[in-house]
């Protein structure tokens, strides 16, 4: 995973983003590197006649908890899927104007399944729920991904909200070809 150079005319609100971000990057490599550990482990010794129990549930989670903490960091590289025919055929005031807009819809979209991933969390904190399978994982610990990665995923459309308004058009535009599908 990658995630973009620090904004120059960013100040300290996006220095602050970039942080979390850089942090949350991290977090995604050291579970990339968990899961290919999990997963060679688990072939080694179905190459020798013994299977593991443990290994595809953690491979599992591992790869749950790679999808949720990655977003906002593929966010932040412009790696998410986005369909543009219709902004290549606007004025540039109004790409810009769009491009602020869907920024917008996504922070809230983000932010509602965060709350909505956090109250989960919560119910089964209280409740002291598991996973019905052989580790019996806490519940609350797996959802907990989930509220980490939405976190991070808003706060990356914070950024790129915060960049819009500073550089407007010339932000919206971005890299050419970078994260777009036509």
């Amino acid at each position: 995973m990658t995630t973009s150079p620090p904004s120059p005319a960013g100040g300290a609100a996006t220095a602050l983003l970039d942080r979390l971000a850089r942090a949350g990057n991290t977090l995604g490599t050291a579970v990339i590197w968990l899961l290919a550990v999990a997963v060679t482990y688990d072939v080694a010794l179905r190459s020798l006649g013994t299977a593991t129990l443990w290994a595809g549930e953690v491979s599992t989670y591992l790869m749950i908890a790679l999808a949720f903490l990655g977003a906002g960091a593929t966010q932040q590289a412009d790696g998410h899927f986005r369909v543009t025919f219709v902004l290549a055929h606007c004025p540039p005031r109004v790409r810009g104007m769009l491009e602020l807009l869907a920024a917008a819809m996504a922070l809230a979209f983000s932010l509602l399944c965060t709350v909505g991933a956090w109250q989960a969390t919560e119910s089964s904190w209280l409740l002291d729920m598991q996973t019905s399978t052989l580790l019996r994982v806490p519940l609350w610990l797996l959802q907990g991904l989930m509220v980490a990665g939405g976190v991070l995923l808003a706060l990356a459309y914070v950024q790129r909200i915060l960049a819009l308004a500073r550089g407007g058009l010339a932000v919206a535009e971005g890299v050419p070809g970078a994260g777009e599908v036509i």
